[in-house]
């Protein structure tokens, strides 16, 4: 059985992909090259030069399509009389030598962002937020039952408290009523009357 009849291929901009993602990549390689050409037309060599710097610096080329406008960029600064020195390689981030006794690392293009770390920090500032919260809370339920101003929280003990204000001052002003009758009774009965 003949595994290569088994597999289809993908053709895009002159060269053969293995998948259908890569074809559909070098082809719109192709179309942001065409791009990047109209827009620097009539342009200087330090402003090709710089096109062509931040192109590298965002990675926007990984398909051999988009080497090659890379390399046509390269042929163009040289003419325009950029030297060597200034224009930079391009990176290539693929392997195309494969060694079975050696492990080839590959440099990622672009370091995806690690979820779990992000995922971690939210968690964080959660509890962080949480904690505070918690203890906000806890003091004001501490203020309101310390609190003379009656609320839910205190309101029976306040009532109560109040009432026997109250009560304590009633019988205050009881004892001074009677006092004050029995007074003027005992200073009735003394006094004389005038008839007698």
């Amino acid at each position: 059985m003949n595994l290569l009849a088994d597999k289809t291929d993908y053709f895009a901009e002159g060269y053969r992909f293995a998948t259908e993602d890569d074809a559909k990549q070098a082809q719109l390689e192709r179309k942001k090259a065409a791009y990047f050409e109209s827009k620097l037309v009539n342009r200087n060599a330090q402003n090709i030069l710089s096109v062509y710097d931040t192109i590298l610096d965002e990675k926007v080329f990984f398909t051999p399509t988009g080497w090659e406008y890379l390399k046509k960029l390269q042929e163009k600064l040289r003419n325009l009389g950029i030297s060597e020195e200034e224009i930079r390689p391009i990176p290539m981030y693929v392997t195309f030598v494969h060694n079975n006794d050696e492990e080839t690392v590959v440099k990622q293009r672009v370091k995806p962002t690690k979820k779990k770390d992000k995922e971690i920090g939210k968690f964080k500032i959660s509890v962080f937020i949480n904690v505070i919260l918690v203890i906000m809370v806890a003091a004001m339920f501490a203020i309101s039952l310390n609190s003379n101003n009656p609320n839910i929280l205190n309101y029976k003990k306040n009532i109560e408290n109040e009432y026997a204000a109250w009560e304590q001052e009633l019988t205050q002003r009881e004892k001074e009523v009677r006092m004050k009758e029995a007074q003027l009774e005992t200073s009735t009965e003394i006094v004389p009357s005038e008839e007698e």
